[in-house]
């Protein structure tokens, strides 16, 4: 999608990006070509000359500088490394509250960082990542784990499906919004929540159980487990939200 992007120009929202794509100016080469010699859209040609090598340099960076709040999701298949992450904690963020475990999918693997164990490694991994996907990371996953490392550099391009889902009628929380799509978790991970994770490191603390912790961290991984999915799902529905493709169909 980010080729036939234009919203990211200045002083262009939906209207007048659709406005080009019904003109036939469907992609960035389309633009150049058609207006390269004029003065008047030289801003904007240099603009899309500077996304076309961004895209062919995989500068992940450059498009979450420049995409519109809400529109991170038009970049999610132009980049393979992708983090679906999610994070428990001991509470909600208070001064003496900290993360217990750190999940990141990559869309085949799950990679688990346990506080006392390895969360420290969590801080070198995720830079080799172009983009992460969260459910409500920009309000809590992320601040936290800012919070918590000193210096730690998140990819800046990000999609929060909380939102993303959210513009497309579908809201709640995460468990409700997989049931909904007929996602299953395991018996033992059924109706559990934030509160039951915090409990459960708690258990665990006591008891040194790893039943307890191995449970904890599962939970952790069924979080993230579905969100490529999801991900799947918005970027394709938030595609046919723009029309382009119906515009394109109908020249």
């Amino acid at each position: 999608m980010l080729e036939h992007t234009f919203i990211h120009l200045p002083n262009f929202g939906p209207w007048r990006e659709r406005r080009l794509w019904m003109n036939g100016i469907t992609t960035w080469d389309d633009f150049l070509e058609h207006y390269g010699s004029s003065q008047f859209h030289k801003m904007f040609c240099t603009k899309l000359a500077s996304s076309k090598n961004a895209l062919h340099l995989g500068d992940a960076e450059y498009f979450a500088n420049n995409l519109p709040s809400g529109e991170s999701w038009r970049a999610f298949p132009h980049f393979n490394k992708v983090a679906y992450l999610d994070i428990e904690t001991t509470g909600l963020g208070s001064a003496t509250d900290y993360i217990t475990v750190i999940g990141v999918y990559d869309g085949e693997k799950v990679y688990s960082y346990i506080h006392g164990q390895n969360l420290d490694d969590f801080v070198m991994d995720i830079q080799k990542y172009d983009a992460v996907v969260t459910f409500n990371g920009a309000f809590f996953d992320l601040p936290f784990i800012r919070k918590s490392f000193t210096g730690v550099s998140l990819p800046k391009l990000h999609v929060d499906l909380r939102f993303a889902l959210a513009s497309l009628n579908v809201t709640g929380g995460l468990k409700k919004i997989e049931t909904k799509f007929g996602f299953e978790r395991e018996d033992d991970l059924k109706g559990l929540n934030g509160y039951d994770a915090v409990r459960m490191w708690q258990s665990y603390l006591k008891t040194k159980d790893k039943t307890v912790l191995d449970r904890l961290v599962r939970y952790n991984a069924a979080d993230i487990s579905n969100l490529k999915k999801l991900m799947e799902w918005t970027y394709t529905e938030k595609r046919l939200q723009t029309g382009f493709d119906e515009l394109v169909k109908l020249k």
